[in-house]
Parts: structure tokens; C-alpha cells; sequence
């Protein structure tokens, strides 16, 4: 025989053999999408729900809108086309209805893996924790440093803020944007409260080691992460997820910086708890969160309710027993959640204007009142609720009535003042540009 024959030969087999292999691999893949879209869309628990086609068979849909940022945009005019309940990823259903929560956010019920897919460390935090035992445990722990006796702390950052204000803009006259500078006090605030100093921005006037960039830079992959479970947590179980998506205090900027600052101030609180020095902070501070006008707090609900920080899905897990939905059985281990943005729109709470900025409507009547802060979703809902809540509230409550009392804004374009935007599941306003001048002190030339 022909030595090209014979050398030919195996070459043709093994292409052959390549080729069967490649066949197969794409056989698999097209048997398990079509199996995956039968299952999911005609024989799985959830089926009987109604929602989007894609949105039943894969979590695609729902990242790609997460994507897009319009999320509880396009949520809110499904439910407005199926119901209370919509379906909006194979295994996960999201309810409109605000009488829900109680029972969907109940005190035992478990998170799901959205928040571990979601994470970019490998520890566990208050946030992520499944358990809801284990949960309540860590957080008897660490709430005693977010309660309203921080007070002191809050207002000498608070004032810091407006001194800077002061100086940098109403003395100068200079125009600024007002959305990065109540950040620079946010997070200044709650690194004095967490970890005994703040990190710097008021006094720079500057986002400190990109720490604001960084994390709004994190919003769109953090909020695909956790919806692309579990593919996510086997790329982050690969060597590539490792080195790319786990956060490390060597890191030099965003994360890791955060990392870094905050394992410098740990390790000097021990030595000052260790030496019996606490300079006067936390154990000493003991005040009450003050009483303000009704109607300047109304303003503040009001803005939490329609433009809340975390627009956002928050699964659990149904409880053993399964759980009725409108006459409709979840079985128990599915996922269930709501969407303040679209909670806080619930027209059976709010009535027909519920998406229409009207302060006056937490002082009209006690009864509704009362309601509406029974099914607030602004800072999460049940056990697990922001465990920075009263920090935050004391920030909300104090810091806008001092600017207002200090300076009288002037906005740059009154017709559109600010920007809300929506990244990943969070909000966070931008473009709000002013000047502002100082108040005259009523009775003084």
C-alpha cells in the first residue's frame, strides 16, 4: 500500500474522531437547552405563574435587564399586564403586593444563593449569611455600634460637612455638584461609627482612593453576579474568578483600599481596648435621635418610598410548608421576593397617586400612616432589615435640615435637578448642581 495512504489514514480518523466529539458536545448542549426550556416552562412548580417566556427558562432575561438598568421599570408594568405575581427567572417569583411582606420576609426565612453569588469576598458577611439562625446570632453582636446612641459621632461629621461647605462653595461662590459631596458625608459618617475614623472625603473634597468610583464601577457586575447563578459561583470557584473577582487588600484601589483601611483601624481599636483607652468613643455616647418637623420628615419618607437606595430583588427561600400566593402553591426551598420600587407603588396602599411625590400623605390620617411604615421596604424588611438603618435615618433627618438652615440653594437647572440612577440593583443620584449662599440669621444685620 501507498505510504501517503498509510500515513493518511489515521489523519482521517482522528479528524473523524474530533469531529463525532464536536458533534456530541453540541448534541448535549442542544438537548439540555431544549430539556432546560420543557422543564422550566411547562412541568416545573412555578409554571402556573405568569411573566415573560425567557424569563421562565433562563436568567438571562433578567440580567439583560439588569443590564439595561430598567429592572423595576419593566417589572412594575408586568405585574401591571399578569397580576401581583409574576415569574422572572426559572425558580425565583416577585410579588407587588406590600400585605405580602410580613410572611415572605418572615423571621425564618433563609436567604437564598443570590447572595452568595453576589459577593465579591469569600467570607461571609451580615449581608450574604443563608442562615437565618446564624444570622440573628451574629447580628446581636454587631448592632450595638449602629443605634441611635451614635448620635454625637453623626453630628460632628455633620458638622465638619457644612463648615466644608461653607469655605469651599458659599465663600467662593463656586458652583458644585451636591450628589458626590452627600456621599463624601455618608461614607465618612459610617467609617467614624464602624471602624472609629472617618476616611477622609469631607476634608479632601475628593473621592479617597476612588473608593465612590470604585464601587459604582462594582454595581453592574455585582448585580449580574447574583442573578446568574449558579454559573457564577463556579467562575468564581475557578482560578481566573479567584484572581478577578474575590476582593484583596493589596488591591490598590476601590475594595481592597476600603480593605486596607479598615484592618489599620481594627488592629488599633485592639490596641486601645487592650491599653483601656477608648478616647471617649461609643460606650460614653448615649443620646436620643431628636425630634424635627412632621412635615420635613414626611419629605424624607416621601423621597425614600419612590426613589429608595436599593431598587432591588431580595429572594428568599420559601418556608417548609410552601407558601400560598393568591391561590397559587409555592412549594417550600423556591424564591420569592419584592422590589421596594415597586412595593412602595402599591396602589392598595397608596392609592392611586402612589407614584406622585406628595409629602402630605403620612400626615392625612394615623391609621394610613401607620400602615405605610408597617410595609416600607426603604431599608429591606423583617429580621434582617439595613442593619445601618438608624445611622442612616439620623444622616437623612440632621444633615439635609442643617444644609437648609445654613444655605439657600440655587439650582443650576431647575428643570432637571438631579439624575436617579439605577446600576446593579442600587440607586444613587447624580448632576444635582447649585450654588448656595448663607442664610442671614434672622434679627442681625
Amino acid at each position: 500500500m501507498d505510504s501517503s495512504a498509510q500515513t493518511g489514514s489515521p489523519s482521517t480518523l482522528s479528524l473523524l474522531t474530533f469531529r463525532n466529539l464536536v458533534l456530541a458536545v453540541i448534541g448535549y448542549v442542544v438537548a439540555r437547552v431544549i430539556y432546560q426550556i420543557v422543564y422550566y416552562r411547562w412541568f416545573h412548580p412555578l409554571s402556573k405563574f405568569p411573566g415573560p417566556f425567557w424569563a421562565s427558562v433562563t436568567r438571562l432575561w433578567i440580567a439583560y435587564h439588569n443590564l439595561k438598568e430598567d429592572e423595576p421599570m419593566v417589572a412594575f408594568e408586568l405585574h401591571r399586564k399578569y397580576g401581583p405575581v409574576i415569574r422572572i427567572t426559572p425558580t425565583l417569583l416577585l410579588v407587588s403586593d406590600a400585605t405580602k411582606l410580613p410572611e415572605i420576609y418572615n423571621r425564618q426565612a433563609n436567604k437564598s444563593k443570590h447572595y452568595i453569588s453576589g459577593s465579591f469576598g469569600n467570607v461571609e458577611s451580615l449581608f450574604n449569611m443563608q442562615d437565618w439562625k446564624t444570622h440573628a446570632r451574629f447580628r446581636k453582636v454587631a448592632a450595638g455600634s449602629y443605634r441611635h446612641k451614635m448620635e454625637p459621632l453623626v453630628d460632628l461629621r455633620i458638622n465638619d460637612w457644612i463648615n466644608k461647605l461653607s469655605t469651599s462653595f458659599s465663600k467662593t461662590g463656586k458652583k458644585f455638584d451636591f450628589a458626590p459631596w452627600a456621599v463624601y458625608m455618608a461614607y465618612d459618617v459610617i467609617s467614624e461609627v464602624g471602624f472609629g475614623a472617618p476616611f477622609g472625603f469631607i476634608e479632601s473634597g475628593s473621592d479617597v482612593a476612588g473608593l465612590i468610583q470604585g464601587f459604582h464601577e462594582g454595581l453592574v457586575p455585582f448585580g449580574l453576579m447574583a442573578r446568574l447563578y449558579p454559573f457564577t459561583n463556579w467562575v468564581k470557584s475557578t482560578s481566573f474568578g479567584d484572581k478577578h473577582l474575590v476582593a484583596r487588600p493589596e488591591q490598590e484601589s476601590g475594595i481592597g483600599t476600603l480593605m486596607r483601611f479598615r484592618d489599620k483601624l481594627i488592629e488599633q481599636r485592639r490596641k486601645d481596648i487592650e491599653a483601656g483607652n477608648t478616647n471617649g468613643r461609643i460606650d460614653l455616647l448615649q443620646t436620643e435621635v431628636t425630634e424635627h418637623c412632621p412635615y420635613y420628615i414626611a419629605c424624607i419618607k416621601e423621597s425614600m418610598r419612590l426613589t429608595p437606595s436599593a431598587p432591588n430583588i431580595f429572594p428568599r427561600l420559601v418556608n417548609k410548608g410552601g407558601m400560598d400566593l393568591f391561590g397559587k402553591y409555592v412549594p417550600e426551598g423556591l424564591e420569592v421576593t419584592c422590589n421596594p420600587w415597586i412595593v412602595h407603588r402599591d396602589e392598595n396602599i397608596y392609592g392611586p397617586d402612589a407614584g406622585v411625590f406628595r409629602p402630605e400623605r403620612w400626615l392625612e390620617d394615623d391609621e394610613k400612616t401607620r400602615q405605610y411604615n408597617k410595609y416600607n421596604m426603604a431599608f429591606g424588611y423583617g429580621a434582617r432589615v439595613c442593619l445601618g438603618r438608624e445611622i442612616a435615618n439620623m444622616e437623612l433627618y440632621k444633615a439635609p435640615l442643617q444644609f437648609f438652615r445654613m444655605f439657600e440653594p440655587v439650582l443650576a437647572n431647575k428643570e432637571e435637578p438631579g439624575k436617579y440612577l439605577i446600576k446593579g440593583g442600587v440607586s444613587y443620584f447624580t448632576d444635582m448642581w447649585m450654588n448656595i449662599e448663607e442664610r442671614k440669621v434672622v434679627g442681625k444685620e
